[in-house]
């Protein structure tokens, strides 16, 4: 898949989620194989007001783009060419987001409702940077106002180069089921790449997308939290559908102690284990007795103490349990 002038020998992204895709998590799955990550979404406002605070970006996340959200058309070009100086490998505008805070502020799925906006917004950023530009938006506002294969026609028009669709509804959130039929529509309606998301927890339901829709690549979001494994190259062969590996509790641990040192190597120790505290139950889940040792992480503020936990919790349900990888 070619996004500009970025070719990507893959087709699994880590979808930008807030609270979550940091520089470490971006790191964990770079190495574990994926083969494009973004930033989680970050303020052009306040990018342009403190200036590069909000942005860091590590050498081994790349290729990395910065996903941006904002209303104004001459803030997001500037906040744009900031995260080109500061080496990314391409931009993203979020059109949506239906987080309140975000869609009160003009920006996120509301710009879907105001398309003259968007094509004013799309040609400043595109002016204002040489690198790869890419919208992620939903279906539309509500089941009376889906216009994503309009928008995205609109996009393309403007210079973007590819396009992901998460095809659920503002009014809809994350719940109910992702239509999918709406990404095969908007890949028929323009002819660069476009990215599928929503309801891909596990391989075989990437390839069944890549089938369904036609589209170039898949991004998963939800289904890598507390899977970060999903990305790796040793699990393509389960693309077709086929048997899923078992990872086991050991191979587990590791994972989850080389996350920690990433954050400890971003955060310091302290903000480390108060980072490692929410994921670990990600990486619990499923598992025996998972909801009484989640609920004994809120009192561990120390790394040793959290990981003696982990252990001891490992160690009790080693002989009970094995764990599939992408349940």
């Amino acid at each position: 898949m070619r996004i500009g002038n970025l070719v990507l020998h893959d087709g699994l992204i880590m979808a930008p989620m807030a609270g979550i895709t940091d520089g470490p998590f971006r790191q964990l799955v770079r190495e574990m194989g994926c083969c494009l990550v973004f930033t989680e979404m970050i303020s052009a406002e306040g990018l342009v007001r403190k200036k590069e605070s909000l942005l860091r970006i590590g050498k081994n996340e790349h290729p990395l783009f910065v996903q941006l959200f904002g209303s104004n058309p001459k803030t997001l070009a500037q906040a744009a060419g900031m995260a080109e100086a500061r080496g990314a490998d391409g931009v993203d505008i979020n059109m949506g987001c239906p987080a309140t805070q975000v869609v009160d502020a003009g920006a996120g799925v509301e710009l879907m409702r105001l398309p003259l906006k968007i094509g004013t917004i799309l040609a400043q950023v595109r002016n204002a940077i040489s690198l790869p530009l890419t919208i992620k938006i939903r279906s539309g506002w509500d089941k009376d106002q889906i216009n994503a294969a309009e928008i995205s026609r609109m996009a393309e028009d403007c210079g973007v180069d590819a396009i992901s669709i998460h095809p659920r509804t503002r009014a809809q959130g994350f719940r109910g089921r992702a239509d999918w039929n709406l990404i095969k529509e908007v890949k028929q309606t323009v002819t660069i790449p476009v990215i599928g998301n929503g309801d891909v927890t596990t391989p075989p339901l990437a390839t069944k997308m890549l089938a369904e829709t036609g589209c170039d690549g898949v991004m998963i979001g939800r289904g890598a939290l507390g899977k970060p494994w999903i990305f790796d190259p040793k699990w393509s062969e389960t693309l077709d559908g086929k048997s899923v590996e078992i990872t086991s509790l050991e191979e587990r641990e590791k994972v989850i102690r080389h996350h920690y040192f990433l954050l400890q190597e971003h955060y310091g120790s302290e903000r480390a284990t108060i980072e490692i505290r929410k994921h670990l139950s990600w990486y619990t889940r499923g598992l025996p007795l998972s909801a009484s040792f989640r609920s004994s992480l809120g009192g561990l503020r120390e790394k040793e103490g959290l990981f003696e936990a982990l252990a001891s919790y490992l160690g009790r349900i080693g002989g009970k349990s094995t764990c599939r990888s992408f349940e």
